[in-house]
């Protein structure tokens, strides 16, 4: 053979090759797309499951009912002090009345 031959040969080759690993790369890009897709949607879903769910509901109903218990201790709280505040300001004369 000659030369030029070979080296034609061998530049077809190594071309060839290349567009080989080209497709290979984009059939792995478009394999992984897929897949991060596919876990993405069987996320969501299972996230739709799991806050429809009736074990979601009953946390919602006892976090729910947790604050609600909390508000109504810290209103009777309040009211309790604000009760003894009227008192004391009550009971202590102002300076410019005992002045009058």
């Amino acid at each position: 053979m000659q030369p030029r031959v070979i080296l034609i040969a061998t530049l077809l080759a190594l071309l060839a090759s290349a567009r080989a690993l080209e497709a290979e790369d984009a059939s792995l890009l478009g394999f992984m797309q897929g897949y991060v897709q596919q876990a993405s949607k069987t996320a969501q879903d299972a996230l739709t499951s799991m806050q429809e769910s009736q074990v979601a509901q009953q946390a919602r109903d006892w976090m729910t009912d947790g604050f609600t218990s909390l508000k109504d201790y810290w209103s009777t709280l309040t009211d309790t002090f604000s009760g003894f505040w009227d008192l004391t300001s009550e009971a202590t004369p102002t300076p410019d009345s005992e002045a009058i």
